[in-house]
């Protein structure tokens, strides 16, 4: 995935983000969705569908934990192959997505570590792990969910980043081609940040932004779209997750591609602000 939105990333960062005070992001007034304030998942909520959809995965974490929704997840590579990844999530669903526009959470990544295998066949994806928030907003037209307009926020670390570090980095997806790539800077591991994925349909573009709760800066970029987007999206769906993404590589040990993060005060908006 890396490697397909890259050249994006270093044009388009320069045209689309900025920085400044979380109080500009947007005039539109967001709703508490979910505090995790209780000890178990709210099935009127969320979604009661499976967090781990792989057979690669041996740990999968999804709970709530002194009052934050705590997800996590540990992949492993094949050993018996020198090419692809083995994908493994944990990942919560909004039980109505069809009305959300807008998605903003507080996160934390707590923990993340990758590996990587020289001898694979595509070694420059490495192993890497995402945090993220994402939706499937609009269809552009067709009615087919091939053509269902998907929008990502994600806090991406690869093996070859430096220890600690992710990349913050927003697109989106339509017919199966990742496109309008931007870059939103870096995020460290345990930094306290609020995350916010919105579709402004007025101006035909998504807006990605992340705010450091301790200093109030916002870094914020959007991505502007041509299809039609008046259609509903076929297969709805909005969600908070994380996923790991372990290159397969041939010998006796296992590569290991693990995160963690929670999740706090997810507000929703349902407006075209």
């Amino acid at each position: 995935m890396k490697s397909a939105i890259a050249s994006f990333l270093i044009v388009l960062a320069c045209l689309f983000c900025v920085c400044f005070s979380a109080q500009a992001q947007s005039s539109e007034e967001l709703s508490i969705y979910d505090d995790f304030n209780q000890q178990f998942l709210n099935p009127n909520k969320w979604a009661t569908s499976s967090p781990c959809f792989t057979w690669s995965v041996l740990e999968c974490v999804r709970e709530i934990q002194n009052g934050r929704l705590r997800l996590a997840v540990r992949g492993y590579g094949a050993t018996n192959s020198n090419q692809g990844t083995q994908y493994g999530e944990s990942e919560l669903h909004f039980i109505n997505p069809t009305p959300i526009r807008t998605i903003a959470a507080q996160l934390v990544v707590r923990r993340t570590s990758a590996q990587s295998c020289a001898a694979n066949a595509n070694p420059d994806e490495g192993g890497h792990a995402h945090s993220l928030v994402s939706g499937t907003f609009f269809n552009s037209g067709s009615g087919s969910p091939d053509d269902d307009v998907q929008a990502f926020l994600i806090f991406d670390r690869f093996s070859s980043d430096p220890q600690g570090v992710t990349s913050v980095e927003a697109f989106m997806h339509w017919q199966g081609q990742f496109f309008g790539g931007v870059g939103l800077g870096s995020v460290n591991v345990g930094q306290r940040i609020d995350a916010q994925l919105r579709w402004d349909r007025r101006n035909h573009q998504f807006v990605a932004s992340w705010t450091d709760v301790a200093t109030g800066n916002t870094t914020q970029a959007v991505m502007p779209y041509s299809m039609p987007d008046s259609a509903p999206a076929a297969a709805p769906d909005k969600l908070l997750g994380v996923r790991a993404f372990t290159p397969n590589c041939i010998g006796t040990q296992m590569l290991v591609v693990d995160l963690e993060t929670t999740f706090d005060n997810v507000r929703v908006g349902k407006t075209d602000e």
